[in-house]
């Protein structure tokens, strides 16, 4: 009998978590597999990147991953998504000004990531 490799194992266990409302933390899902939740956590990231499986994840409760159902669930996602993109690129564009202004007699040239903020 051939071993199951992490990915499919992963995939296995959501198969029984379809949907918001099913969803399971990440360390339940990481005890389940065997595995450590950052790994749990990167398999899941390429599951969805390379494998373009419809994976989410839930910040309000039920907390953890699931299986995304319908159309409702996808927009849910990609709203906390893009919620989070905004914050981090707020909180870089904050950092890239006042590390800017503190810095700047050490700086030569442009910062790389000027061009993004």
């Amino acid at each position: 009998m051939k071993k199951m490799n992490n990915s499919d194992l992963i995939l296995r266990i959501l198969e029984k978590h379809k949907g918001r409302d099913n969803a399971i933390p990440a360390k339940a899902l990481a005890i389940k597999a065997h595995l450590p939740e950052r790994e749990v956590r990167r398999i899941i990231s390429r599951l969805v990147t390379e494998q373009k499986c419809l994976i989410a994840s839930s910040v309000h409760e039920p907390f953890g991953f699931y299986l995304i159902k319908n159309m409702d669930e996808l927009k849910g996602c990609l709203d906390q998504y893009y919620s989070r993109i905004v914050k981090l690129k707020d909180r870089a564009a904050s950092l890239y000004e006042t590390g800017l202004k503190k810095f700047s007699k050490e700086v030569q040239g442009e910062f790389k990531y000027g061009k993004f903020l």
